[in-house]
C-alpha cells in the first residue's frame, strides 16, 4: 500500500518517468523480466534498465548489426579449433570447459587469447597474451592475414557477405607487425592463430565478457563475427551458429509508454534499438543532478547495484539523491540495505521459471524449472508482487492472470511447446530444430540479407561502418600523465564458487575462498616492495580497496587481476569509473589505471 500510494503520488505530480525500473542478473532471459517491463510501460515510465546495460548486450547488438541475431556455437563435439577469447570457463562456464578438453583429447587444436595464463590457456597450442583492450587490432590483423593468405571461404564471401573489397583495402595496413606494436603478441604467432584456426575447419571462437568491457568493445566483436563469417565456420556443424529467434507472447504495452527520452538520454541510439531498453549508465548522473528531469522513485528486481555497477561511490550517491526506494530480493544485499522498503521475492527453489537462456550456449532449448515448494514465510512469486502492484494501481486489466501456470500459458501460446511438455522434460524442449546453414533458405536478418561486414546502419548513425581499432580510453598510452602516478592496469574476473556477487553468504563458498585475493606478476611485487600473502592498498582516481596479494607468473607484469563480487572495502567497484564507455553500446571498461601499496 505504502509503494502504491508514493508511486501514484509521483506520476501526478512529476510524471510517470520519476520511476525508474532496474533488473538485475536474476531475471535474465526469464518470462519475470518482461512481465516487469509491462508494468512500467503501464506506468508510463520509460526508465526500463537491466544487467544488459553491463553483461552480453554488447555481443548480441555487434552480432544483430553483422549477422542480424545473436551468434552461439555448435555445442556438439565437432569443432576441431577452438578460439577462447578473453573468457575463462574453468570459473564462469565449468561445462564448456570440460568440453574443451574433451576436444583436444581428440586431437583438435586450441588458441586462447587472454592476458592470464588460465587453466586451459596453459593446455593450449598457442597463447595469445594480449595487452588488455587491444583485442580489436588482434582481429584486425586475423582478418589481414586470412585474407592476404587466402584463407577465407571464397564462395560464401562472394554470395553472402556485403562490404568485403572495401574490408581487403581496410586491412591492407594491419599487418601482424602493426598488430604486434599494439598489442604485444608477436606478428608470427599472429599468422600462425590465422593459419591454425583455418586449416582447422570447423572451427568455433567464443569470447567472453572481457571483450564488452572495452571501450572499443562492439568494433572488436563485429570484427570477431566477421572472422567467423568469412573463414567458413559460420552456421556450419562443429562452428559458431546463428540462432533462430524464440517469439513468447509479447506483453509490452506501447501505447501506455511516456514520451519523455529515458534516462540514457538517446546516447546510444544503437544500443536502445536493438535492446529496446535504457542504457543504465548516464541515469546515475541523472539521479544526482536532477536533469533533464528527476527521478523520485527506484525500484530494484535482483539487482545489487552497488557491487556490480561500476563507480561504487556515485552509484552510492545518486542512491542517496532518491527519495523513495524499494529493493525486491531474497537478500539484505548492500543495496538492500538502502532500501526504504524490501519485499521478499522467491528463491529459484519457490517458483516455476520459463526461461531461454540456453540460446546464448548453443541450445534451442525452452527450460521451465520446477517449483519445489511454496514461498517461505511471507516471500511471494516475484511475477505476483508486480501484478498485485498492478492492479492495486487500478491496472488490473493488464494483469489479468491469477496464477504463474496461467501466465506461463499465455506467454508459450505463440510457440510450439506446451507448458505440459516443459513440465514432462525439465532437461528443456526444444523449440526448433538443429539445423545448419540456415542463411540458404532465407538469408541473414539483416536489411540486405546477408553478413554486414560493412554496416550502412552503423553509417548512417554516425560510427565507423568497418571495424576500427581506438587505444582504450583508459590506458597507459592513452592517459602518459596519470599513469605516471598510477602506472597499472586493474582487470577483475569472476572465480569459483562466486556468480557476480551472489554465493559469498554460503558457508561452503567461504571454506574455498575465505577472502579476495589480487593476483600481481612477481616484477611487478619486487618493484612495489609487496610480497606473496601481504595485505595491501590499491587505489584509483575513484577510491582504493585493500586486499591480500598473490604473487603469480599466470599474470603480466604491469597489470592487476582481482575477483569481482566482493562487497565492502574490497568491493573493486570502488576503482573503476563510469565515464570511459564504447561509444556505441554505452558499456563501461572496468579496467582503470591505479596504483599499490603495502599495508
Amino acid at each position: 500500500s505504502i509503494i502504491v500510494e508514493r508511486l501514484l503520488t509521483a506520476r501526478q505530480e512529476y510524471g510517470p518517468q520519476s520511476l525508474w525500473v532496474m533488473v538485475g542478473y536474476a531475471w535474465n532471459s526469464s518470462h519475470t523480466q518482461p512481465f516487469i517491463r509491462r508494468f512500467t510501460d503501464v506506468y508510463g515510465s520509460p526508465n526500463f534498465t537491466t544487467d544488459g546495460s553491463v553483461c552480453y548486450r554488447a555481443r548480441a547488438i555487434a552480432h544483430t548489426l553483422t549477422v542480424g541475431g545473436i551468434i552461439s556455437m555448435d555445442f556438439a563435439g565437432e569443432s576441431r579449433c577452438e578460439i577462447i577469447w578473453g573468457k575463462n570457463p574453468d570459473e564462469n562456464w565449468p561445462p564448456y570447459g570440460r568440453a574443451v578438453r574433451k576436444m583436444l583429447a581428440e586431437g583438435g587444436k586450441l588458441i586462447v587469447v587472454d592476458p592470464r595464463a588460465t587453466p586451459l590457456a596453459k593446455k593450449a597450442h598457442i597463447h595469445a597474451q594480449i595487452r588488455i583492450g587491444t583485442d580489436c587490432a588482434l582481429a584486425l590483423a586475423l582478418l589481414h592475414v586470412t585474407i592476404a593468405e587466402q584463407l577465407f571461404d571464397e564462395a560464401f564471401v562472394e554470395h553472402w557477405t556485403v562490404g568485403f573489397d572495401a574490408l581487403v583495402g581496410h586491412v591492407k595496413t594491419c599487418t601482424p607487425e602493426w598488430a604486434a606494436e599494439i598489442t604485444g603478441i608477436p606478428a608470427q604467432t599472429i599468422r600462425e592463430i590465422a593459419r591454425l584456426y583455418a586449416a582447422n575447419r570447423p572451427g568455433i571462437i567464443t569470447t567472453g565478457i572481457a571483450l564488452d568491457h572495452s571501450t572499443n568493445g562492439i568494433q572488436t566483436l563485429r570484427a570477431v563475427a566477421i572472422l567467423e563469417a568469412i573463414s567458413g565456420n559460420l552456421d556450419v556443424p562443429g562452428g559458431n551458429r546463428c540462432m533462430p529467434k524464440l517469439t513468447l507472447k509479447n506483453l509490452r504495452v506501447p501505447k501506455a509508454v511516456c514520451c519523455s527520452a529515458p534516462v540514457d538520454g538517446g546516447q546510444y541510439p544503437i544500443f536502445t534499438k536493438i535492446t529496446n531498453t535504457a542504457s543504465m549508465l548516464p541515469g546515475i548522473d541523472q539521479l544526482i543532478t536532477g536533469k533533464p528531469y528527476p527521478i523520485k522513485n527506484l525500484i530494484l528486481a535482483g539487482n545489487n547495484n552497488l557491487v556490480t555497477w561500476p563507480n561504487f561511490h556515485k552509484v552510492a550517491r545518486g542512491m542517496r539523491q532518491v527519495n523513495f526506494k524499494v529493493v525486491i530480493d531474497v537478500f539484505m544485499t548492500e543495496t538492500a540495505r538502502m532500501a526504504d522498503i524490501i519485499l521478499p521475492g522467491s528463491t529459484f527453489l519457490e517458483r516455476a521459471d520459463l526461461r531461454n537462456y540456453l540460446q546464448h550456449y548453443g541450445d534451442l532449448s525452452l527450460v521451465l524449472t520446477q517449483q519445489v515448494c511454496k514461498p517461505v514465510g511471507n516471500a511471494k512469486e516475484d511475477w505476483w508482487i508486480w501484478a498485485e502492484l498492478g492492479r492495486r494501481m487500478g491496472y488490473g486489466e493488464y494483469f489479468p492472470w491469477q496464477s504463474n501456470d496461467e501466465l506461463v500459458d499465455d506467454m508459450l501460446s505463440t510457440t510450439c511447446v506446451t507448458r505440459r511438455e516443459l513440465e514432462i522434460h525439465p532437461e528443456g524442449v526444444p523449440y526448433g530444430p538443429r539445423e545448419f546453414r540456415q542463411y540458404l533458405k532465407r538469408g541473414f536478418d539483416t536489411p540486405s540479407g546477408k553478413v554486414e561486414i560493412y554496416s550502412e546502419t552503423m553509417k548512417e548513425m554516425g560510427y565507423d561502418p568497418l571495424p576500427t581499432f581506438e587505444e582504450p580510453m583508459d590506458s597507459p598510452l592513452s592517459r602518459p600523465e596519470l599513469a605516471k602516478e598510477y602506472p597499472l592496469t586493474l582487470f577483475s574476473y569472476r572465480i569459483n564458487p562466486f556468480t557476480g556477487s551472489q554465493y559469498f553468504n554460503l558457508s561452503t563458498s567461504q571454506k574455498r575462498a575465505k577472502e579476495p585475493c589480487a593476483d600481481i606478476h612477481p616484477d611487478t611485487a619486487r618493484f612495489h616492495g609487496v610480497a606473496d600473502g601481504n595485505w595491501v592498498r590499491i587505489e584509483s582516481l575513484q577510491g582504493s580497496i585493500r586486499t591480500k596479494v598473490r604473487v603469480t607468473e599466470d599474470i603480466p607484469p604491469g597489470i592487476i587481476g582481482a575477483p569481482f563480487g566482493w562487497g565492502g572495502v574490497t568491493n573493486v567497484n570502488r576503482l573503476t569509473d563510469d565515464m570511459h564507455r564504447d561509444p556505441i553500446s554505452g558499456y563501461p571498461s572496468f579496467k582503470p589505471l591505479c596504483r599499490i601499496t603495502r599495508e
